[in-house]
């Protein structure tokens, strides 16, 4: 596998990790609301999903994802339980988003609640195993993968996926440092809030 190639697929990685998503949305929000370490907790699960998920486009595993699409249904309700129950958590929270207090909701602001949040809502999407099988290919002679060219294309994954989501997470925790005024403060938490439900009720359509 050649450099240009890995440069390509970088960049095309990059451009899909960047478009707005519920996985944009669940970095920027906690990484305001809690911050800049659980937006980079979040960032780290969803990196890690994406890993999975490359590991089975480029070792042919797509019958099986399919085999277990019952278990991949459990974990797509679970991520959207846990996006409406935080998206209500937000809108009905006095705490401004703008504030990283940890005297209030302590379980929500919880490290690993952020990392797990992360793994699962990124896990739930199964199409994305879909979308690695079909972007791999066109960069990577799959048959012909050796050990060097394999840790190549992970490493190219995590870098790829994880400086978008983490420049997300950097970029939301300085904004929410901003003095803002207080009657801006309640409709950005409202409207996060929304956002969070939103994507639950989708993820539970999808399902």
């Amino acid at each position: 596998m050649d450099i240009p190639s890995l440069f390509l697929l970088m960049l095309s990685l990059v451009a899909m990790a960047a478009l707005p998503s519920t996985s944009v949305a669940l970095v920027v929000v906690r990484s305001a609301r809690f911050g800049i370490s659980h937006g980079l907790l979040v960032a780290a699960g969803i990196v890690l999903a994406d890993l999975l998920f490359v590991s089975i486009a480029l070792f042919g595993m797509a019958a099986l994802a399919q085999w277990l699409g019952a278990a991949f249904v459990v974990v797509r309700i679970l991520a959207a339980v846990w996006l409406i129950g935080f998206g209500v958590q937000l809108m009905r929270s006095r705490v401004a988003i703008t504030s990283h207090s940890g005297s209030g909701d302590m379980r929500a602001g919880h490290h690993g609640v952020s990392f797990m949040a992360g793994l699962l809502v990124t896990l739930g999407d199964i199409k994305a195993i879909v979308f690695y099988a079909s972007l791999l290919p066109v960069f990577v002679d799959l048959p012909a993968l050796q050990s060097a060219a394999i840790a190549a294309v992970l490493l190219v994954t995590v870098v790829a996926v994880g400086s978008v989501k983490v420049a997300y997470a950097l970029l939301a925790s300085r904004l929410a440092a901003v003095a803002l005024p207080p009657r801006y403060r309640r409709p950005l938490q409202l409207g996060a809030g929304c956002v969070m439900v939103g994507a639950g009720v989708g993820l539970l359509v999808r399902a």
